[in-house]
C-alpha cells in the first residue's frame, strides 16, 4: 500500500506531467520551443525537469508559506522566502535549459537557428516562460496550502467537539446530585459546630467552596482570576489536612501583580497543583511545592516547581490524564496565544504556562 506522505507528491507529478507533456504529444506537427524540439528529445528533457521543479515549488509553497499569524512581520517573512525560492527555482531551470542545449548540440548564440527548424517550416511553436510560470505555480501552492489548512481545522474542530461530547457524557454518568451533597455538607457542618470542632468546620467550608466552584462557578467559559486562586487555596488547605500541623510540607504560593480584572478558563491551573501534590509530596509530608503567579497587561504567567519521587509512579490508566486535558484545552481556548513548558529531572518537576491576553 502506498504511503500517505507520497500521495500528494505523486498527484502533482502526474498533474504537471499532463499539463506540460499533453500538448507535445497531441501535436500533429513537429513542436519547437525556442531551439528545443520533440524530434531529438531535447524538449522532453526540459519538460520533465519542469514537472519536477513545479512539483517541488508547489509542495514547498503549500507547506512552508502558510503563516501562523496574519501580521506585517509574518507576511514580510513569507514574501522574502517566496522571492528567494522563486529565484532559486528559476535559476535552476535556466541552468538546466542551458545544459540541455549543449548536451543536444543545439545553437546557443543569438540569432542562430538549428537545422531542424530550417527543415520543418511547418511546425508548432511553444514558449517556455520560466519566471512567470513559477510565480503561478507558487501562488497556486499557497492557495492549496490554505485550503488544506482550513480542511484540517474543520477536522480538528469536529474531533474536539466529539471529545467534549464524550467528556460531558462521562461527567453526567459520574455526577452525584449537587443539592444532596451540599445538604449533606451543611448537616455535617452543623454537627461539627455543635461539638465545637473548629478544624472540621473550616475543612467542610473549604470543601463546600471547592465543590461549589467545580459544579457551578466553573460552568461558564471564563471565571475571575481571583476565583481560580481561591479555589486553588481551598484545594491546598484540604490537601494539607492529612499532614502534621507542626511539620507541614514546604508549600509556597506567591502572587505578583494585580489579579482583580483578569479572566481565565476555569480549572486551568488545578491539574498542575493536583499533580504536584500527588507526585511531589510523600506520605510523611516530605517534599516541596513552590508556585508563582505573575500578571501583566498582556499576559498571565504561572510557574510551579515541585520535588519528585521517582518511586511514586501513577498507574497507566491515570498517568497524565489531567495534564493532557490541559494541553488540549489550551490549544482550543488560546490557539497561538499560549506557551506551556514542562521539564522533569530526577529530583524536580517544573511547569511554566503563559497565556497572552
Amino acid at each position: 500500500m502506498l504511503n500517505k506522505k507520497w500521495i500528494e507528491p505523486l498527484f502533482f507529478v502526474i498533474l504537471f506531467g499532463v499539463i506540460y507533456l499533453t500538448p507535445v504529444e497531441m501535436a500533429k506537427l513537429p513542436v519547437f520551443s525556442g531551439q528545443f524540439n520533440n524530434l531529438d528529445g531535447s524538449l522532453y528533457a526540459v519538460r520533465f525537469m519542469d514537472v519536477l521543479v513545479s512539483t517541488c515549488l508547489i509542495l514547498f509553497s503549500s507547506r512552508y508559506l502558510i503563516p501562523n499569524h496574519i501580521d506585517l512581520k509574518s507576511l514580510l517573512q513569507m514574501g522574502i522566502i517566496f522571492g528567494v525560492v522563486l529565484l532559486l527555482g528559476s535559476l535552476f531551470e535556466y541552468g538546466w535549459d542551458e545544459l540541455t542545449l549543449r548536451v543536444f548540440n543545439l545553437p546557443i548564440g543569438p540569432g542562430e537557428v538549428s537545422d531542424k527548424m530550417l527543415m520543418y517550416t511547418s511546425r508548432e511553436t511553444m514558449t517556455l516562460t520560466i519566471l512567470s510560470g513559477n510565480v503561478i505555480v507558487m501562488i497556486a501552492g499557497v492557495f492549496f496550502g490554505l485550503a488544506r489548512e482550513r480542511n484540517s481545522q474543520i477536522r480538528r474542530q469536529e474531533k474536539l467537539e466529539l471529545q467534549n461530547l464524550e467528556a460531558e457524557v462521562k461527567y453526567l454518568r459520574s455526577q452525584l446530585n449537587p443539592h444532596f451533597l451540599f445538604n449533606s455538607l451543611n448537616n455535617i457542618y452543623a454537627i461539627t459546630q455543635r461539638n465545637e470542632d473548629q478544624e472540621g468546620s473550616d475543612a467542610l467550608l473549604r470543601l463546600s467552596g471547592l465543590m461549589r466552584y467545580m459544579l457551578y462557578d466553573s460552568a461558564g467559559d471564563s471565571v475571575g482570576l481571583n476565583q481560580e486562586i481561591e479555589h486553588l487555596q481551598n484545594f491546598m488547605d484540604l490537601m494539607l489536612l492529612k499532614y502534621e500541623r507542626n511539620n507541614p510540607p514546604d508549600i509556597k504560593f506567591e502572587i505578583q501583580g494585580d489579579t482583580e480584572n483578569y479572566k481565565v478558563s476555569p480549572l486551568i491551573l488545578l491539574p498542575f497543583v493536583e499533580n504536584a501534590f500527588k507526585h511531589g509530596i510523600d506520605n510523611h509530608g516530605k517534599g516541596f511545592i513552590h508556585m508563582n503567579l505573575v500578571t501583566s497587561l498582556d499576559f498571565i504567567e504561572f510557574s510551579l516547581v515541585n520535588s519528585r519521587f521517582p518511586d511514586r509512579i501513577a498507574t497507566q490508566e491515570h498517568r497524565g490524564i489531567g495534564l493532557e486535558n490541559v494541553k488540549r484545552r489550551l490549544e482550543h481556548l488560546y490557539p497561538n496565544k499560549h506557551k506551556l513548558e514542562i521539564n522533569m529531572t530526577e529530583k524536580q518537576y517544573q511547569v511554566l504556562m503563559r497565556i497572552s491576553l
